[in-house]
């Protein structure tokens, strides 16, 4: 007796076990169901699609860059040599790259004829490696960070002209449609 309950209990295992690869192998495929098609090298799993370094969105169709293009309507705070100068409103307009979608460009509206910068981004943050801009007769550095969390801009940026001038600029503003 003692033997068929152990022969009764190994069945009721193989049973329970068989019937659960049996029914797990029974799931439907949620990115064939819902007919999930990801873009430039994305990949599906469990319905979702996985996007290659660069894009995002629902199906990857967007290259990263693409969310920062916008005008801003921003509080601009400029500091020269430690001293407060101005802080006033301004638009700061941000492009992106169509040859590389981690590049976007930045100009103020009241600056644009010197000032065009150009940054690249990682997720939400925005990095602006140094780089200089010739003006007559003399050059100018830049570098600086920000980001953009739900709209809203946040980028400093440092400036400085050899020996005496350093700036730093502080632009905070929101996303908004020029008619």
């Amino acid at each position: 007796m003692h033997k068929k309950v152990i022969i009764y209990t190994v069945l009721m295992v193989l049973g329970v076990f068989g019937c659960s690869v049996w029914m797990s192998s029974c799931q439907p495929d949620a990115c064939k169901t819902r007919a999930v098609e990801c873009k430039n090298g994305g990949t599906c799993k469990d319905g979702d699609c996985i996007c290659a370094s660069g894009y995002e969105g629902d199906s990857c169709q967007f290259t990263v860059n693409m969310k920062f293009a916008s005008h801003y309507a921003c509080i601009k705070t400029m500091l020269i040599n430690g001293s407060q100068v101005n802080d006033n409103d301004d638009t700061l307009i941000v492009k992106y790259a169509t040859n590389n979608k981690f590049n976007i460009l930045m100009y103020s509206v009241r600056d644009t004829s010197y000032e065009r910068l150009t940054a690249t981004v990682n997720g939400n943050y925005i990095t602006i490696p140094e780089q200089t801009i010739e003006f007559i007769g003399y050059d100018r550095t830049y570098n600086g960070s920000g980001s953009l969390n739900n709209g809203i801009l946040t980028l400093t940026i440092y400036s400085n002209t050899a020996p005496n001038y350093s700036a730093k600029t502080t632009y905070v503003g929101y996303k908004f449609n020029p008619l």
